[in-house]
C-alpha cells in the first residue's frame, strides 16, 4: 500500500499495514517512539483517539 492510499483505505486493507508499522516500531524500541514523537503533533485528536483504540486492543479489551 502506498502512503496516499492510507485516506481512502478500508479498515481491512488498513489494519494489517499498521499492524506491520507497529511491529517494527517496537523491535525499533526507544528509538522507534522517538521517531514517531518527532512527527506527531501535540493537538492530534486523531492520533489520540487512534492511541485508544489500539491500546484497547493491545489489553485484550476489544475483540472482533
Amino acid at each position: 500500500m502506498k502512503i496516499s492510499d492510507i485516506s481512502t483505505a478500508n479498515p481491512e486493507a488498513l489494519a494489517p499495514v499498521l499492524l506491520a508499522a507497529m511491529q517494527r516500531l517496537g523491535q525499533l524500541g526507544r528509538n522507534g517512539a522517538l521517531a514517531l514523537a518527532a512527527i506527531l503533533d501535540d493537538d492530534d485528536g486523531d492520533f489520540d483517539e487512534a492511541s485508544q483504540w489500539l491500546a484497547d486492543v493491545a489489553s485484550g479489551g476489544l475483540k472482533g
